[in-house]
């Protein structure tokens, strides 16, 4: 079976831009087993069969039988994710192609072991192969192989891209600080949804109330957070966990630079924002099993818009003018049984 999971984290989490200018392409097979043209290769529907079963099994394990009855929310429109499913493998099948076609000028091959594993693999996914799929898709052993092939093909040139990438960020750049923001808000959230400031007046009785805060803080030890929060009844004072980039854009860099000072256990002085007025408690000024993955989370993300712009100059030269409205025998794409057990429609909303 296609290592579909790892090949979907690699490739189809990365932002690409397609050209949807251009008309309409003539197989050069026959049409009934063509589904799209994609730079000289006819997409056949048996590999399209390959990708569509590979994510069919797969999200059927995640999400159950139910799946591809779903609809998502996609900004104002509504779409199934049968719909949603069937764009990302026709994209997926065209990233594929493209990689690949980079694979000889930068000298990536796969191994005799590599080759002779995935022979075993696609022995054993044709093999679960019913004769009536073998008959209905004209699925061959061979080209069940090379679409394995292709797709770790694709994967490596991936690997030797973001390898050759330069790329590194400090530990300080990334370091994970919690702390705890008691904030004096000087605005008021509206029902309607605006917000209003508060008066210079209640600005200044705000930055009273701050003041007298700290100095309970200061002169009784038993005085903690929580009392302060329900004397003073503050809304919106809570811990948080940030990198230097994420306080900045919350707070400001000023604001920024004075919570990174703090050392643990550390309360800051009374620090004005846009918000209104803050007292500041580190909790812990470096959590270093956060900071990693932090560390490892920026280097993947700076890794992925790195690729993006190598990949969209890649796919204009393999096919710039590929519009799957115009060029996709959307019939035959949607023949596949993406299945499902009956369930009730639900509803999902995605960003």
């Amino acid at each position: 079976m296609i290592n579909r999971k790892k090949c979907i984290e690699v490739l189809l989490g990365l932002l690409f831009i397609f050209t949807l200018a251009g008309c309409g392409k003539q197989p050069q097979q026959d049409t009934a087993t063509v589904v799209y043209q994609y730079g000289d290769e006819d997409i056949t529907y048996g590999e399209y069969y390959i990708y569509a079963r590979t994510v069919e099994e797969d999200y059927k394990k995640a999400y159950g039988n139910g799946v591809w009855s779903l609809e998502l929310t996609i900004g104002d429109e509504k779409q199934s994710v049968k719909d949603v499913t069937i764009q990302d493998i026709i994209f997926d099948i065209n990233r594929v192609k493209v990689l690949v076609a980079q694979a000889e000028e930068m000298q990536v091959t796969l191994s005799d072991n590599e080759k002779a594993e995935l022979e075993n693999q696609a022995a054993a996914f044709y093999s679960g192969l019913t004769e009536q799929d073998i008959q209905e898709t004209e699925i061959s052993r061979e080209l069940v192989q090379k679409v394995m092939e292709e797709n770790v093909l694709a994967e490596k040139v991936y690997n030797k891209i973001i390898a050759d990438y330069d790329f590194e960020i400090s530990e300080e750049e990334a370091r994970m600080t919690t702390f705890y923001d008691m904030v004096f808000e000087c605005y008021e959230a509206k029902k309607d949804g605006t917000v209003e400031e508060f008066t210079d007046e209640k600005k200044a009785t705000q930055l009273q109330r701050a003041n007298e805060a700290l100095s309970s803080l200061a002169q009784d030890e038993n005085t903690s957070y929580d009392m302060i929060v329900n004397k003073y009844n503050l809304q919106y004072s809570d811990s948080y966990t940030m990198d230097r980039a994420e306080m900045v854009e919350e707070y400001g860099e000023s604001v920024a630079d004075k919570i990174l000072a703090l050392s643990d256990g550390e309360v800051s002085t009374v620090i004005q924002s846009e918000y209104g007025y803050h007292i500041f408690k580190m909790l812990k000024s470096n959590d270093e099993e956060l900071t990693k993955k932090n560390q490892e989370e920026i280097i993947m993300q700076k890794q992925k818009e790195y690729f993006a712009g190598i990949y969209e100059e890649w796919e204009k030269k393999y096919d710039s003018g590929f519009n799957v409205e115009k060029d996709v025998n959307m019939e035959l794409a949607n023949r596949f049984p993406f299945s499902d057990s009956g369930e009730g429609k639900q509803e999902e909303s995605t960003e």
